[in-house]
């Protein structure tokens, strides 16, 4: 009989694509411009192919590219990073309790991320008592081993940062993950061949930063007693100055989570919108020229700008990675130490 962690092992591949031919087969596309957000109205993502005319995302003609307007060009490439709505479930005859459990696009590549993060990882915890392992799992352990002693230990020690490890390489690889994904160059309009980068909107990094900051605050009371975390966050002050001191400090510690979301989402997002900009620079400068053969010319340095910057979003992927989750261990070190 197969041990449970060799069944497991054969089963998650098989899960992870169950989930994203449900994806698929479940007719996961983007909704209409009626139905999209706010903001969105710049239309479902859509390749710079499309500029060049033919019919739209949706059904609509398009202008060909002499006859798109400046702004078009950079919408049309800047829609991709627009979160939109690409499933509602009718579960209710209200359309509004619909919309409550409606799917977007950046949800199921947080899926993906997990399923990946599963088949990947368990090979991992079982390796530490092989002697013999691949390559790609040794890469892996080791990327493991070096966030526990370089990151957690390094801030917390190793009798306190034992217990954090793994939340803390949950944070890390998640955050990870859902960054590589966003690297692939979407080859489609609708999920799973439109690519997003989850980590490139604020509902995503907020909610990462938001789950930071409980463990602060529940950890900072566990260590220091209920009224000892929030007394001990003003520290020796003349009984005048305490007030506001504390106001400053509350204050300061609410700011901690904002920094988190702001620093991944905006970080993310932006590289996406300058390799957005430069491709639909190619396209500003072919109609500025008429379509002349020396659009060619103003072409090249443009592909190459996006190059240039896509290989800058490669180690942008881990460093945010990284950044995120070493302010995370240090903030929560913070609020369990205060006197430090």
């Amino acid at each position: 009989m197969l041990p449970t962690r060799s069944i497991l092992q054969r089963a998650l591949p098989l899960l992870l694509w169950l989930l994203v031919g449900l994806g698929v087969g479940g007719g996961l596309v983007a909704q209409d411009h009626s139905q999209a957000p706010a903001g969105a109205q710049a239309q479902a993502p859509a390749g710079a192919a499309k500029a060049a005319g033919g019919h739209g995302d949706h059904g609509h003609a398009e202008k060909p590219t002499l006859e798109m307007s400046n702004a078009d060009f950079f919408n049309k490439q800047f829609a991709h990073s627009v979160p939109y709505i690409i499933f509602t479930p009718n579960i209710s005859p209200d359309p509004k309790v619909n919309k409550m459990f409606a799917v977007y696009n950046v949800q199921p590549w947080q899926w993906v991320s997990l399923g990946l993060m599963l088949v990947l990882f368990l090979p991992v915890v079982g390796s530490f008592r092989k002697n013999q392992v691949g390559w790609f799992t040794r890469i892996l352990r080791g990327w493991c081993l070096w966030i526990r002693d370089e990151m957690v230990y390094k801030v917390m020690g190793k009798e306190h940062g034992r217990p954090f490890v793994p939340f803390f390489l949950f944070v890390f690889f998640f955050i990870c993950f859902q960054n590589v994904l966003g690297l692939i160059p979407s080859a489609g309009h609708h999920f799973p061949l439109a690519i997003y980068t989850a980590t490139g909107t604020p509902y995503v990094t907020g909610a990462l930063a938001i789950v930071i900051f409980l463990t602060m605050i529940g950890m900072g009371m566990k260590a220091n007693g209920v009224l000892g975390f929030w007394k001990g966050l003003v520290p020796h002050v003349p009984l005048l100055l305490w007030p506001m001191m504390f106001a400053i400090e509350l204050v300061g510690l609410v700011v901690k989570p904002f920094a988190l979301t702001i620093r991944l989402f905006a970080n993310m997002l932006a590289g996406h919108l300058v390799i957005g900009s430069a491709i639909a620079l190619v396209f500003l400068f072919t109609k500025m020229q008429g379509g002349a053969a020396t659009s060619y010319l103003t072409a090249l340095p443009c592909a190459g700008l996006a190059i240039f910057i896509y290989v800058i979003e490669a180690f942008v992927t881990l460093l945010q990675a990284y950044i995120f989750t070493f302010l995370s261990i240090n903030f929560l070190w913070q609020a369990m130490h205060q006197e430090h």
